[in-house]
């Protein structure tokens, strides 16, 4: 009688678990042989050696395939060395299976999934669902999709201890297992909205509410222009039914019409009225029949308000409204989640750029990924939604050469493939664009020269094929006018590479910016137009930041956002769309408001729009008690994140105790009342409270590296106040000479200022003194000071008298600043640098190096400490 396969399997995982013990390798041999495999892995991320090869270092063929070589001998003696290591022969299947070798992958990877099932806990989880995840795409590529399913099947339902890898295999699999079961699953994850007060969000244009009501128990659904089951039709269904809502004959009639005879005839726009016994939601556009629908939704009353109708099933208002948003383009740039759809959705987003499995940097799709991306981006295009796949580390981080035919055949093929689904392409050149790569110096010079006709070519090429192409492009100099060029990053001009667009880039791509500096708080028509008037088109704007300022840049899940207050009127007509940087949930306080500032500014109010975003995403009550809570944990912001300074020694312990606490009991009272677990407001939790616990922890038990640099800043910060105008609450920035690099350190040496003792640092001929500080916001406003503080130190029995003082030389960032003579007077003295914006980086560091003569020992300079002033007024 002949085994089938699976008892086959079985038989092979119980041998295998049978030698698990029979290790024949030592820690060592074992450790050399997965450096190997690392340094030639082979993964589906270009950052991988196999990829990276490839795509970054051109190599040939040839070479590329004895990486996989190399990578497959290495997990084969592994598993020799060690015989029932699972882990192994997992890796070794998933390299084989990226590289091709399908025959080998299907027997190594069956093997080890059935060990692994047979023997639970020798593999970890991640492992197990990647492995199936990769005989999956096998089978998938095999035309095999029931083995496939089956696969998937498997990972979407394992059980799960901890959180798994974002994006990981699970991830994609839970995506396409509910997609394939449960279409709308996606679009009622959260039981959106969980607001109360019966009104569309973003705030309505024109709205009429009446005192009646009308009951939704029954609904008698009619579509018009589009079919009985259209994805939104199934929109609101999915959402009445879990209300309580009958649909069938007889009941109050619900119309969704698209027409190009609705009432409201702008972009986007839409109508809906509720009178008795019937609802119409009208609109001339699917994504305008979304939003009308998504109203109608938010109108309804469950119950849960109070004004439900007299069978306390769901009820509406009568009300009549006119619809429609001031800026088309609203969105954010997000990380893909099977989730997020939903979150668009009662946003109201219209466009949005998706970095798909973007923890996996730089992926490269199989077909089964294709499948999961292709599924994602239809759910958005089945409401209207523009969506613009996002991989920039496919572009720039490494960064590739785009005047290489095989780059720019990846590109096409990756544009195409997109286009050829309704997806457009976001293109990232910020950050990373620079130093250019040799081929690309070689062929064009400098990329003023080379990008935009690139981009150019590769945008009018797709167009042509599929006419609805959309993309946006990202330059490297993507802030501007009055920002640092950083020459460390941008060896080349800014206005040459910013005029390029507007003369070689075809005016329907889409060209952003993130305002005046990388994180605006304040734009103004003329900064607008500056960039505007560069690259030839309105700009649409990648927003960084929530233009409040507080917690050191940060929100803690239920803070009040200043777009309205920071922006001049005029931002929206000027600019070509608005997309709200974020890849987190828990920043909601920031977009749900961003939305309706673009929706109706002279309708918006921040707090009003803060509370009712997360009225809606996690229910009423939620954001007054964070409030509360946030004025007590807000104590800490005089604490610059993460670098905590002297003064919380001299705190109370048990106040500091106290307002954790606080913070602590308004965390909890929120989430038993939060509707989606504070999905949406963790970072009170995370950033907010977890700082307080780790200070308040400080306070306690001080760790050695903190209580050094407190001990060395209590020493001196009472001075720098008094001599240097040092501002710790400003932002300025203290470095004592314990805390920074280089030199002879001597402590408890006083002065002839009759200072209290502290410690200096003695320069030497030759010596060097650097250090680091941060720069934020970045680029700054006005150049920062730089404070040097030091004396040539005297004999203690004689007077100070002159001398010829020795040269310094003072660089930042490598660029020198000052070259010359210091404290001629022989005395303790500051000296003063200013630092030039477009020397400065966000993270810098700083030299102060003595370049000799050498002088007598008695008289040879010492540091104090060094000020960075980025206060100046």
């Amino acid at each position: 009688m002949k085994m089938t396969k699976w008892i086959k399997q079985a038989v092979v995982a119980a041998s295998i678990c049978a030698a698990m013990s029979a290790s024949a390798g030592t820690d060592d041999e074992i450790n050399a042989l997965k450096a190997e495999i690392n340094s030639n892995s082979v993964d589906r991320t270009i950052r991988c050696r196999y990829y990276q090869a490839w795509y970054v270092n051109l190599c040939s063929k040839a070479e590329r395939e004895a990486i996989l070589d190399r990578n497959v001998a290495a997990h084969k003696r592994w598993i020799e060395l060690v015989p029932g290591c699972i882990a192994a022969r997992a890796g070794l299947g998933m390299s084989l299976a990226i590289g091709g070798r399908d025959d080998e992958a299907v027997k190594v990877l069956s093997e080890a999934i059935s060990a692994a099932e047979a023997a639970p806990g020798k593999l970890d989880q991640d492992n197990l669902s990647e492995s199936r995840w990769a005989l999956a795409e096998i089978l998938w590529r095999r035309g095999d999709t029931d083995g496939a399913k089956k696969l998937i099947t498997d990972i979407a339902t394992m059980p799960w201890k901890g959180n798994p890898p974002r994006s990981s295999a699970r991830d994609k699999a839970t995506f396409l297992y509910l997609a394939w079961n449960d279409p709308d699953a996606d679009i009622d994850h959260f039981g959106l909205p969980h607001s109360q007060d019966g009104k569309p969000f973003p705030t309505p244009r024109e709205a009429k509410y009446g005192k009646d009501i009308v009951s939704l128990a029954k609904v008698t659904l009619k579509t018009v222009g589009i079919k009985a089951d259209d994805p939104i039709a199934r929109l609101l269904k999915k959402k009445l039914t879990r209300y309580g809502t009958k649909f069938e004959k007889g009941g109050t009639r619900v119309t969704i019409e698209i027409s190009p005879d609705a009432p409201v005839d702008k972009p986007q726009g839409y109508s809906l009225d509720v009178t008795s016994g019937k609802v119409f939601v009208k609109a001339r556009t699917r994504l305008g029949a979304t939003y009308g629908v998504v109203s109608l939704i938010q109108c309804v009353d469950r119950g849960d308000a109070g004004i439900a109708s007299s069978e306390n099933a769901p009820s509406v208002k009568v009300c009549s409204i006119r619809d429609w948003p001031k800026l088309e383009k609203r969105g954010v740039i997000s990380h893909w989640d099977p989730w997020h759809l939903e979150y668009e959705l009662f946003n109201k987003m219209s466009s949005l750029a998706m970095d798909m499995f973007r923890p996996q940097w730089g992926h490269i799709f199989s077909e089964l990924e294709r499948e999961v991306v292709r599924m994602s981006v239809a759910r958005r295009n089945d409401f209207g939604i523009d969506i613009r796949w996002a991989d920039r580390w496919i572009i720039v981080e490494p960064m590739l050469a785009l005047s290489s035919p095989r780059v720019r055949a990846m590109h096409l093929a990756w544009f195409r493939y997109a286009a050829s689904f309704g997806a457009g392409i976001w293109f990232d050149e910020d950050d990373s664009r620079y130093p250019l790569r040799p081929e690309d110096v070689a062929a064009a010079g400098t990329s003023d020269k080379l990008d935009a006709k690139y981009i150019d070519g590769l945008y009018k090429e797709v167009k042509a094929e599929f006419p609805d192409f959309r993309m946006t492009f990202g330059p490297p100099f993507y802030f501007a006018p009055d920002a640092a060029l950083v020459k460390s990053t941008y060896p080349e001009p800014r206005e040459p590479y910013l005029e390029s667009l507007r003369k070689f880039l075809d005016s329907a791509v889409d060209v952003y910016w993130s305002g005046p500096r990388v994180k605006s708080a304040k734009f103004t028509p003329e900064k607008i137009k500056w960039f505007s008037d560069y690259i030839g088109r309105k700009q649409v704007v990648y927003h960084n930041s929530d233009c409040n300022w507080k917690h050191w840049f940060t929100s803690y899940g239920a803070d009040v956002p200043g777009f309205k207050e920071s922006h001049c009127p005029e931002t929206l007509d000027m600019i070509g769309g608005f997309y709200q940087n974020t890849s987190r949930y828990c920043e909601a306080c920031r977009v749900g408001p961003a939305m309706d500032w673009c929706w109706n500014p002279e309708a918006h109010e921040s707090k009003t729009a803060t509370i009712r975003t997360i009225d809606q995403l996690e229910g009423p009550g939620v954001f007054e008690i964070l409030s509360e809570g946030i004025t007590k944990i807000e104590y800490f912001d005089k604490y610059p994140r993460g670098i905590p300074h002297s003064e919380l020694f001299t705190e109370d312990q048990d106040k500091l105790d106290k307002i954790v606490l606080a913070g602590d009991l308004a965390w909890k009272r929120a989430m038993s009342i939060a509707k989606s677990g504070g999905k949406f407001v963790w970072d009170f939790y995370k950033l907010g409270l977890g700082y307080a616990r780790q200070l308040a922890k400080y306070r306690r038990n001080p760790p050695k590296w903190l209580k050094e640099k407190c001990d060395a800043e209590m020493a001196n910060t009472e001075y720098a106040e008094k001599e240097v105008g040092y501002e710790r609450e400003k932002g300025d920035i203290f470095l004592p000479c314990e805390l920074l690099s280089g030199g002879k350190y001597w402590k408890g040496i006083g002065d002839s200022t009759d200072r209290k003792p502290c410690g200096v640092k003695e320069l030497l001929i030759g010596d060097t003194i650097s250090g680091k500080f941060e720069i934020e916001p970045y680029p700054p406003e006005d150049p920062p000071m730089m404070y040097i503080v030091a004396q040539s130190f005297p004999d203690a029995w004689e007077k100070p008298f002159k001398v010829d003082m020795p040269d310094f030389e003072v660089e930042v960032n490598g660029r020198v600043l000052y070259r010359g003579k210091m404290f001629p007077d022989d005395l303790y003295k500051p000296f003063e640098i200013e630092l030039p914006v477009d020397a400065l980086q966000r993270n810098n560091t700083f030299s102060i190096k003595h370049t000799g003569p050498d002088i007598d020992h008695k008289r040879r300079p010492m540091l104090h400490y060094v000020v960075v002033k980025k206060s100046r007024k």
